[in-house]
């Protein structure tokens, strides 16, 4: 999918552009790390992040009540579409994510040793993460992706005091299927 220019989409007026506008540069990156962790490939991560924006712009920015908490939702759902089709299922068991892809400011150079470890650690974190319940994995990328409280609150309709536990319960989830998947790569 081509990148929308945001000068071409057309809005109900110089408040609602502008906001937009600031809506998505602000939330366009964390939209991709959520779902190129997710999908195993930033190019179809940006394509989520893309789509997840359009159809914020349809359904207009006044009916939406955290566009940051929606976006992740949306996102994460588009997410799991992309993963259910067979296509994209055999191309996600054979790529994972690079950290030098999803950030554009860190310029990764080392041994080939060492990006064989850091590779290795992609896909023992993926594999951990794919093991998770939806909404553990999506508190954990949405936390390290930094969003707040109040935004995960909002996404997983949830009260705020209760995000913490939650958190702490998907992080306890995670280092255990993290810890099996370790023991299984023999490090």
């Amino acid at each position: 999918m081509p990148a929308v220019p945001l000068e071409a989409v057309s809005t109900c007026g110089e408040n609602m552009e502008s906001e937009f506008q600031k809506i998505y540069h602000e939330l366009y990156g964390r939209l991709v790390r959520q779902a190129a962790f997710l999908l195993g490939d930033v190019a179809a991560a940006e394509d989520v992040a893309q789509e997840a924006f359009l159809r914020l712009h349809r359904a207009g920015l006044s009916n939406i009540g955290s566009p940051a908490g929606w976006l992740a939702k949306v996102t994460n759902n588009l997410c799991y579409d992309h993963m259910r089709s067979e296509g994209s299922r055999r191309r996600r068991e054979d790529r994972y994510v690079d950290p030098a892809d999803v950030e554009d400011s860190v310029s990764y150079v080392g041994s080939a040793e060492s990006q064989l470890m850091d590779k290795e650690e992609i896909r023992l974190v993926h594999q951990a993460l794919l093991e998770l319940l939806p909404r553990d994995r999506l508190v954990l990328l949405m936390k390290f992706s930094g969003y707040s409280y109040d935004e995960i609150a909002a996404t997983i309709d949830l009260n705020r005091g209760s995000v913490g536990t939650v958190l702490s319960r998907a992080r306890e989830r995670f280092k255990r299927a993290y810890e099996e998947f370790l023991g299984q790569s023999g490090r």
